[in-house]
């Protein structure tokens, strides 16, 4: 049932995208903002500044929570290697390729890298559903009763668990995991990780404010940051290269919400999509020149045939 679920929501983004394509698509004003985009160098120059400041935080924050073991650079690359694959393959490889990468490099146990990278994926989608439902109380949608007491019933539930699991020493796997996460967050490197995260999606939220800018679009910065909190948050249903269809779905909804006309909010998705998807092949094949590795290896990560570090 939740295989059929995803699937259904995946098949609803993908056909609302082809019809946005069919219905609202005009190819000759397409050619006109991006003609317009590309004649403002100086905020293309402070997206991509922004966009890499994005990642340089989350590096930070990847590292800190790994206790400053790893070095900077290598979190770095393994996330711009993570974005590349995500945007060239029809599933979300990227994250493997970016666990090994780090677990190679830096000699850490394959199964602390994988750890790090689950918790702090699940620390951004906390982070980007916090901004969407403030967003959305912003606007005035209130959230159902219904909603509050599923997520609070979801934290008893949680912590629950996680107090049976300290408490029984049979669970070792999830002692070990608990202790990571612990140790991940103790003190102030958990208010820095925390921190770096939420800051990331702050300058990630320029690219579409950016693009808004440079087509003398009207629209305040925290309702750029809500539009992509709601279009990365939906990036979850992603099945194809870089999530397209859903990407544009989602951030055309989102700006149709605030007001803007279909045609230019399904405009303004393609331009900030591109924009990605020509940043993440720039940074990819910077990151294979400067930190190569084999397809050979590319590969056995994403198959999972190379975990030779200790879990």
């Amino acid at each position: 049932m939740k295989k059929i679920g995803i699937w259904a929501i995946r098949t609803l983004l993908l056909g609302t995208f082809l019809v946005l394509t069919v219905y609202v698509f005009d190819w000759r004003l397409m050619l006109e903002q991006g003609n317009t985009l590309l004649m403002h160098p100086g905020w293309l120059v402070w997206m991509s500044g922004m966009y890499l400041g994005a990642f340089a935080l989350r590096a930070w924050a990847w590292r800190v929570y790994l206790q400053r073991r790893v070095s900077y650079m290598n979190c770095l690359y393994g996330l711009f290697y993570s974005l590349f694959l995500n945007h060239i393959l029809p599933i979300k490889a990227g994250d493997a390729v970016r666990i090994g990468y780090i677990a190679k490099r830096d000699a850490i146990a394959w199964g602390e890298a994988a750890h790090s990278v689950v918790v702090l994926r699940l620390l951004d989608m906390l982070v980007l559903g916090g901004m969407t439902a403030a967003g959305i109380l912003a606007l005035g949608l209130s959230l159902s009763t219904l909603f509050f007491w599923l997520v609070l019933a979801g934290v008893a539930i949680a912590g629950s668990f996680i107090y049976i699991v300290l408490r029984t020493k049979k669970h070792s796997f999830w002692k070990k995991h608990l202790y990571l996460l612990r140790n991940g967050f103790a003190g102030l490197d958990g208010i820095l990780v925390v921190s770096a995260t939420l800051a990331s999606w702050l300058l990630e939220a320029w690219i579409v404010v950016g693009v808004l800018r440079t087509l003398r679009m009207d629209l305040p910065f925290l309702s750029g940051v809500w539009v992509n909190s709601m279009t990365i948050a939906g990036q979850v249903f992603h099945f194809t290269p870089g999530g397209i269809g859903t990407y544009e779905s989602v951030m055309s909804f989102s700006l149709a919400t605030l007001g803007i006309d279909w045609r230019q909010a399904y405009l303004i998705s393609l331009l900030s999509h591109g924009f990605k998807f020509a940043f993440s092949y720039v940074i990819g094949i910077w990151t294979l020149a400067f930190a190569p590795l084999s397809f050979r290896e590319i590969r056995s990560w994403i198959q999972g045939k190379n975990k030779k570090y200790n879990d």
